[in-house]
């Protein structure tokens, strides 16, 4: 019965210590989240400094997890460099060896339950009397995080001495020591954590449970253990993603092996050069030290690093263009006709995601192409709407970046007239999709609402919307420039008159006391933002079907009363 309690008092003390550092790393993400993420962005300019802000927020944060998200992020929008990523990623390892000092200085040298009790009970009050969100509830967090995980160690410092009594130590002497490494590894494959494994080498180790030589491989082990989880996350992440996760694995790979195959020699460093005897402290100084190494090795070839993992990794090269070729800009009169049809494709395609919105076929457009439309996930009926406003955003940019080079080469004042309407035509329609995408979560809730009234909303925005597509089919059956632009004057009318008649609708409500202050807010911002979509989704229109004379006379029609 005793051996059952220990093994639940061990769990219990890592589970506890699990959530403490979950509680302490949400809360110090809140408290110091902008603050942090500018001193990465400002301060990693060369990759010396990299590292230093690697390992000093890492050491803050108490997570390198949390640190590689930023940095992937970070990568993937151009903000900072591979280079400088990897230099962050590197020093994390370093920082990440903070928590052991920490522990092997506080926890292992004082009172932890008289120090645990009183953060949890402030913490845990603090919690419950503050308003979420707030600053005096992320310190509050922070405080009872931080005292669970000293609880948790507690536990697990108790449980490991308590265990010692059931076997004889000494019996683990004849295991290699790569059998330690492995089991370093595996616990953190499994907890997602190599502090948590170094807490409970360090329970192990001050309960004379293992040698300093066995707790030394299991620290190897933990670090090699990270690897698990850069590998697992690039598996189907992007090419940013890929270049630091394989940094993160070779670095590891690498830095541990060395360590592995000169752990006496270190150890040796350890105790006899630094004249450290206290196995807790001998423990955490070999953890940073062959860190340490790691860095002094990989710094120097980081910018060569980087450059081979740029040539690695390369971001899917799939092209959404059907009509643009590579290099296509040799034949102007060529290259307008096929940037107009892909502008065509593009503004076909908002269309679809906006009446998808509505939970409304896309039957209704300006565009009748059925080859242009085999393929196109937003014309699939399990279209994904975030992945399909991404494939629109992609688009933009595949057309933008050929109209731009094309915009360089030797044009006609008519080509380049016409090529500067696909511009603007181009991000209008995009805008068209933004607009909706901002209150495509408000309309679900309207649909989903079990209040019936905004539900009869959802069912009134859908019948306007219904109106506004119905009217782009007159524009399949006008091939002269006129009646196409008495077409789209109809449609932008029509649209005026769409978004005034909602907004009397809602006024109405208002006046009637219906409605309170967010409903009033909410229904006016969806009003609005669909109108916003509307309008310019017809000025799109305008710039790709008419010349720039009449778009320009589209363009300052004054708006209708």
């Amino acid at each position: 019965m005793s051996e059952e309690l220990d093994l639940w008092r061990l769990a219990a003390g890592l589970g506890l210590f699990l959530f403490g550092m979950h509680q302490l790393e949400q809360a110090l993400t809140q408290l110091a989240g902008r603050s942090f993420k500018k001193f990465l962005r400002q301060y990693t300019a060369k990759p010396v400094r990299g590292v230093i802000a690697g390992a000093v927020t890492t050491a803050a944060l108490q997570s390198s997890s949390v640190v590689s998200l930023i940095v992937l992020a970070f990568v993937g929008t151009g903000i900072i460099s591979l280079a400088s990523a990897l230099g962050i990623v590197f020093g994390s390892n370093l920082g990440t060896t903070a928590t052991g000092w920490i522990v092997a200085t506080i926890g292992f040298k004082l009172d932890i339950e008289a120090l645990a009790l009183p953060l949890i009970t402030v913490g845990g009050f603090g919690v419950v009397w503050s308003a979420a969100g707030t600053r005096r509830a992320g310190v509050s967090h922070f405080v009872i995080g931080l005292g669970l995980m000293l609880m948790g160690l507690e536990f697990m410092k108790s449980g490991a001495l308590i265990a010692t009594t059931l076997f004889d130590p000494a019996a683990l002497a004849g295991y290699p020591l790569i059998v330690f490494l492995l089991a370093g590894l595996m616990l953190t494959a499994i907890i997602q954590s190599s502090s948590a494994t170094i807490m409970i080498t360090l329970s192990a180790l001050y309960a004379s449970a293992i040698p300093l030589e066995a707790a030394a491989a299991i620290a190897i082990g933990a670090d090699l253990g990270t690897t698990i989880t850069a590998l697992l996350g690039a598996l189907a992440g992007s090419a940013a993603k890929k270049r630091v996760a394989a940094s993160v694995i070779l670095f590891n790979v690498v830095t541990d092996t060395l360590a592995f195959l000169s752990l006496k020699p270190l150890l040796n460093v350890v105790t006899g050069i630094f004249g450290i005897s206290d196995p807790l402290f001998a423990l955490v100084a070999f953890h940073s030290l062959f860190n340490l190494i790691g860095i002094l090795i990989f710094l120097p070839g980081i910018p060569m690093l980087s450059r081979w993992l740029d040539r690695r990794f390369r971001e899917d090269e799939t092209t959404l263009l059907r009509h643009i070729k590579a290099g296509d800009t040799a034949v102007a009169e060529a290259a307008l006709e096929n940037i107009r049809r892909e502008t065509w494709r593009l503004i076909d395609q908002v269309a679809a995601l906006n009446q998808a919105t509505f939970d409304l076929p896309p039957d209704h457009t300006f565009y009748d192409s059925d080859e242009d439309r085999k393929g196109v996930d937003v014309f699939s009926h399990d279209m994904d709407y975030d992945r399909c406003y991404a494939d629109i955003k992609r688009l933009e940019g595949e057309i933008l970046r050929h109209a731009l080079a094309l915009q360089s080469a030797p044009l006609e004042a008519d080509e380049s007239e016409t090529l500067s309407q696909f511009i603007p035509s181009i991000r209008n329609a995009v805008h068209a999709a933004k607009s909706m995408k901002d209150v495509y979560g408000d309309l679900e809730l309207f649909k989903g609402s079990v209040n019936d009234r905004f539900n009869a909303y959802f069912g009134q925005f859908r019948e306007t919307a219904r109106e506004y597509y119905e009217g782009l089919d007159t524009l399949q059956k006008s091939d002269m420039p006129a009646l196409r632009f008495e077409a789209l004057v109809e449609i932008k009318n029509r649209t005026e008159s769409i978004h005034n008649r909602m907004h009397r609708r809602i006024y109405d409500e208002v006046s009637r006391g219906e409605l309170n202050e967010v409903e009033i807010s909410t229904l006016l911002n969806v009003n609005r933002e669909l109108f916003v979509a509307n309008q310019s989704l017809i000025s799109s229109l305008a710039d790709a079907l008419l010349n720039l004379e009449s778009a320009s006379d589209f363009a300052s029609i004054p708006a209708a009363r």
